[in-house]
């Protein structure tokens, strides 16, 4: 597959991602803002307001956690990053914690499959199917696995050795003859 063309997806999931979120974001603002108007005039009852907001909730978590790890801007404890920063196990370090994502995403993706294939029950009030609301799961773990295997490729490409076109002293390295 051309280089370009999965930057070009990658960019355009990374966008879609974004704007995702921000739709669950504002569509919570506003369910929040309707339901303290609702409660202080006593207009309207608003009796499916916690199943919506759990929803929206957890889709905005999980694939707000995607964009998140696409942009490699998740919550980080770095204090063993710092420490390594600029030596040569440095790469280990990063495949490891790559490594360990991924086992994370994989299993999110695996479970949260089974969780929503074996899910039957419906909301209370409004009775849609709660395996919707649980569909964030496999699919957040999908983008993660996605995201996690390109971090691990990432970490096994910045183990190998640069070499150098010319030698210090303008010759030529032997490897490279």
């Amino acid at each position: 597959m051309n280089p370009s063309l999965i930057a070009r997806i990658d960019r355009s999931l990374g966008m879609a991602l974004r704007a995702f979120s921000i739709a669950c974001l504002l569509a919570l603002i506003l369910l929040l803002l309707t339901n303290i108007v609702s409660r202080a005039t006593g207009w309207f009852g608003m009796n499916w307001f916690d199943e919506v907001v759990t929803t929206i909730f957890a889709w905005l978590v999980f694939i707000g956690a995607s964009a998140l790890w696409r942009e490699r801007d998740h919550f980080a404890i770095t204090l063993l990053a710092e420490r390594l920063a600029g030596r040569k196990t440095e790469w280990l370090h990063q495949l490891a914690i790559a490594l360990l994502g991924l086992l994370f995403a994989a299993v999110l993706l695996g479970y949260g499959a089974l969780f929503v294939s074996r899910t039957t029950a419906t909301t209370p009030v409004l009775e849609l199917p709660q395996a919707w609301a649980y569909a964030c799961l496999p699919i957040a773990g999908l983008l993660m696995t996605l995201y996690a295997v390109r971090d691990v490729w990432c970490a096994i490409r910045a183990s190998r050795p640069r070499m150098p076109a010319v030698a210090p002293q303008g010759r030529v390295p032997a490897q490279a003859r």
